[in-house]
């Protein structure tokens, strides 16, 4: 199981955010695609750092 450290947004959204910008969506892009899942939507800034802890 994925932990990560604050959990303001669930690890499946994140997951799916990540699984977005893998296949070629931009940063606010993939910002965009993942509002109707989250309770607020999350910047791009939020994805990015996302992908920087996972890489």
């Amino acid at each position: 199981m994925i932990v990560f450290e604050r959990e303001r947004t669930s690890a499946e959204v994140i997951l799916y955010a990540l699984y977005l910008y893998f296949l070629g969506l931009s940063f606010r892009s993939t910002s965009k695609a993942i509002q109707p899942f989250g309770e607020q939507g999350r910047s791009h800034i939020a994805i990015w750092k996302w992908v920087e802890i996972q890489s």
